[in-house]
C-alpha cells in the first residue's frame, strides 16, 4: 500500500506569529494515561479555536498516534505537546526526550502486524507532517491541519 499522496513529509515547522489565545502547551509524563489526556487537551481547545468537527477529529486522532509513538519509541520521561492555531491552520506538535539519530519513518505494516500504521494514518489525515531534532537530543514531530 502506498502512502497517501497529498501529505508532505519536511524537517523544519513553518514559524509564523501566533495569537496568544490559539496556542496551547502542556507536558504529559511518560505512562499509558498521556495519550487520553493529549486527546482530551484536543477537545478542549481545538473547537473553541473556530476549527469544525472534521479537523478537532483528525487532530485527536493524531496527537494520539504521535503521542504513542513517542510513549513506545523513546526513552522519554516527559512527553511535551502544544497545539497552535494560525489562520485557518492548526499545527500538532510532540516532542520527546530522545529517541535516537533517526526520526520517525512510515512504514508498510504487513496484514497481520498488530502495530506499524499510526504514522500511514497521520499521513491519510493532514496537509504535511515532518520532524526536527531537538537541541536535547530528542525529536519534535509536528503535524499540519487546514480547516476545510
Amino acid at each position: 500500500m502506498a502512502l497517501p499522496q497529498r501529505t508532505t513529509m519536511v524537517r523544519s515547522l513553518p514559524t509564523g506569529v501566533v495569537d496568544g489565545d490559539r496556542q496551547e502547551r502542556f507536558h504529559l509524563p511518560a505512562q499509558g494515561t498521556s495519550v487520553a489526556a493529549a486527546r482530551r487537551r484536543v477537545r478542549a481547545h481545538v473547537p473553541a479555536w473556530g476549527f469544525g468537527g472534521d479537523v478537532c477529529d483528525a487532530a485527536e486522532l493524531v496527537v494520539s498516534e504521535l503521542v504513542t509513538n513517542a510513549l513506545v519509541h523513546t526513552g522519554s520521561e516527559r512527553i511535551l505537546c502544544v497545539l497552535r492555531a494560525e489562520e485557518r491552520l492548526l499545527y500538532v506538535e510532540v516532542a520527546d526526550q530522545g529517541g535516537g539519530p533517526v526520526g520517525p519513518t512510515a512504514r508498510h505494516a504487513a496484514a497481520d502486524d498488530e502495530g506499524g500504521r499510526g504514522l500511514m494514518l497521520v499521513c491519510a489525515l493532514v496537509d504535511a507532517w515532518g520532524d526536527r531534532r531537538t537541541v536535547g537530543g530528542g525529536h519534535v514531530v509536528w503535524a499540519r491541519l487546514a480547516a476545510g
